[in-house]
Order: C-alpha cells, then sequence, then structure tokens
C-alpha cells in the first residue's frame, strides 16, 4: 500500500472571503461634523465653568468686602465710643471732686441719649450671623454704659403699663383708648425715664389711657 501525502483541507473560517467596509466620502464628512460639534459643546461647557467660576469669585469677593467694611465700622465706632466713654467719665469725675452731685447733669444727658439710641439699635436681630456677632459686642459697650450710668448715679425710673400716670416723672405723648385699662393709666412705655439721684433728668415718655367721650 503506498504512502500518499496527506493534502490540507480548508475550513470553513479559510473559505470566507473578507469583507472589506468602505466609509463613504459622506460618512466621513458626517463624523467629521459631529467631532467638530462635540469639540464646540466641551469649549462652550469649559467656557461656561470658567464663567461660574469667575462669578463665585466675585460674589466671593463682593461679601468679604462688605464684611470687612463693616468690621472697619464697627472698629471705627467702637473707638469713638470708648473715646466718647472716657472722655465723659473723666470730666464727669473731675466735676465730682469739685462740685456738687448734680454737676454731671448735662453730661448724664448726653450718656443718656447714648445708651437709648444703642438698646434701639440692638433692639433689631440680624440675620447675617456675622453681624450678629458684631452686635454681641456692641451688647457689652451697652452693658459698659449702663454701669456707668449706675456709678455716676444715674438710675432708670421703673414705669410699667397700668401704672398711674404721675406728671413729676412721666410726660404723656399720646392718648389712646382701651377696653382694658382704665382712664389715666399708662398705656405704652415708648422710651425710658431716668433720674439724677433724685432729680429727673429725663422724663418717661408714655401713652395714656383716655375714655372716649
Amino acid at each position: 500500500m503506498s504512502k500518499h501525502k496527506e493534502q490540507h483541507e480548508p475550513t470553513v473560517e479559510e473559505t470566507k472571503i473578507p469583507i472589506v467596509e468602505e466609509t463613504s466620502e459622506k460618512e466621513v464628512k458626517d463624523i467629521e461634523q459631529l467631532m467638530k460639534q462635540v469639540q464646540d459643546l466641551t469649549n462652550t461647557v469649559v467656557a461656561k465653568d470658567e464663567h461660574i467660576n469667575k462669578l463665585e469669585t466675585e460674589i466671593k469677593q463682593i461679601n468679604q468686602d462688605y464684611v470687612n467694611r463693616v468690621s472697619q465700622k464697627a472698629n471705627e465706632a467702637n473707638v469713638l465710643l470708648k473715646g466718647k466713654i472716657d472722655e465723659l467719665t473723666n470730666k464727669a469725675n473731675q466735676e465730682l471732686a469739685t462740685h456738687k452731685k448734680y454737676a454731671i447733669e448735662k453730661q448724664a444727658s448726653q450718656l443718656i441719649d447714648i445708651v437709648s439710641q444703642f438698646e434701639l439699635a440692638l433692639s433689631h436681630t440680624p440675620s447675617d450671623p456675622k453681624i450678629a456677632n458684631y452686635q454681641m459686642g456692641f451688647k457689652m459697650f451697652l452693658t459698659m454704659l449702663k454701669n456707668l450710668l449706675t456709678d455716676l448715679g444715674i438710675v432708670e425710673i421703673k414705669v410699667s403699663v397700668g401704672d398711674e400716670f404721675n406728671p413729676e416723672y412721666m410726660e404723656c405723648i399720646e392718648f389712646t383708648h382701651s377696653d382694658q385699662l382704665a382712664e389715666h393709666k399708662v398705656a405704652k412705655v415708648v422710651s425710658k425715664g431716668y433720674k439724677l439721684y433724685d432729680r429727673l433728668v429725663k422724663p418717661t415718655n408714655v401713652i395714656v389711657v383716655k375714655k372716649l367721650s
């Protein structure tokens, strides 16, 4: 039996004819156009991000500038207030050493006006926490001023709603009607009154009940 050289039989895969995918010129242009659009959109997004970052930086700078201005004004007010307190205190001490106890009556009125202005300013609660922090400092100065008034013999006149109107230390600035309070009773305390020892320096401004005719 003769040996014949075995011949290689081609497989099914080898018999396949390669398929060449040809991309038309139009498809190439479409792809290029899409790539350009993607690049344009990317550039637009990058530009928007840069603009947003710029705006955020500007907003932060504006906020910082505002805080700096408020801080500067608060410091200036603190310096002026401290200087005024020192000036009035020194003058009051000098006059108390050489004059009668009522020698500071004029200065007492000035101090009372400052206290009244601070109390009015601090009666409002700010929404900004930074401003609220500054307000705490002003409350400390208000406490110092009130202690100074006490040391100088300046006392607040205690008047409450429902008290009988007393012209000796009260001043009626307005009349009102009330179903709960009797006539000549204090319906509202508008501003506080003060005495220098036993002398009236500032009357308590009140609204008084008056019955309708």
